[in-house]
């Protein structure tokens, strides 16, 4: 028996193979990349890294050039869909021309999801036909996440693939549609376009007003008050109501504490960190 395992990076995939294969797995290169090979039980098992998406979406030629009046038109146009990792794609060609199964094991979320769906449609779609799937479902490369998913193969969740594809043409439209009419109507082209992104601009907004908060804060002084002390070993005390914004109120503080040679502890806490 064969089995095509499709992993979403080359350090995922190499993990899964060294767990799977109790370390016996080999890497195979091929061009300029590669997939790990190791037999179990009988069985060859072959298992490819991809590199993330190895199918990105792209409008047609026709809106190539940048053109304001065709924006709208451009919002409502289906992308499609392009094999962009032509040597890894190759790879699964290859491999999956004669396998009995196949096991995705991306990463268990939304982007996940379809980065696996897009591996298994590029397959299907080569061959077409339809191939046995079963999916690997883990949230951690450790000994045990591993054997359990292996050893409890679900389903692909298609809804789950569908929501992050959803979102990926949402972030084109958006994204192709606002940069091209800011562009143009701003006369800058070429290297100089202005990008616009669902993500990217929230996110300019956040950092252009922290800059402004940055640029215009006041310099306020203030005060701490702390105490060194001693049992068994030194430590220090910082006052409860740090940091002092009025200097009155500071000393009086320190003038309570004019004297002082002893203090008392009165609760302590423990916890935990560093895990």
């Amino acid at each position: 028996m064969k089995t095509l395992i499709i992993a979403e990076k080359r350090n995922a995939a190499q993990r899964i193979s060294q767990i799977l294969s109790g370390g016996k797995a080999k890497f195979v290169k091929v061009g300029r990349g590669g997939y790990f090979k190791f037999d179990k039980e009988g069985d060859e098992y072959f298992v490819v890294p991809l590199r993330g998406h190895i199918v990105e979406l792209d409008y047609d030629e026709k809106f190539k050039r940048w053109d304001i009046d065709n924006l709208i038109e451009l919002v409502n146009e289906k992308p499609k869909k392009i094999n962009k990792e032509r040597g890894i794609i190759k790879i699964l060609w290859d491999i999956a021309k004669d396998a009995d199964e196949i096991i995705i094991a991306t990463d268990y979320d939304r982007e996940g999801e379809l980065i696996g769906v897009e591996a298994l449609s590029v397959i299907e779609k080569k061959y077409g036909k339809k191939f046995k799937v079963k999916r690997a479902k883990f949230s951690a490369l450790t000994k045990e996440e591993v054997e359990k998913a292996f050893n409890n193969l679900v389903d692909i969740n298609y809804n789950l693939a569908s929501a992050a594809e959803a979102r990926q043409h949402i972030d084109l439209a958006w994204g192709a549609s606002l940069t091209r009419f800011i562009s143009l109507v701003s006369g800058r082209r070429g290297r100089d376009f202005l990008s616009v992104g669902r993500v990217q601009s929230p996110t300019l907004a956040l950092i252009v007003n922290r800059e402004l908060e940055i640029e215009n804060f006041v310099p306020k002084p203030y005060w701490n008050i702390t105490a060194k002390l001693q049992k068994k070993r030194n430590f220090t005390a910082e006052h409860a109501n740090n940091p002092f914004w009025e200097e009155e109120k500071m000393k009086e503080v320190m003038d309570k504490l004019k004297g002082a040679d002893e203090g008392e502890v009165i609760d302590v806490k423990k916890e935990e960190e560093g895990r």
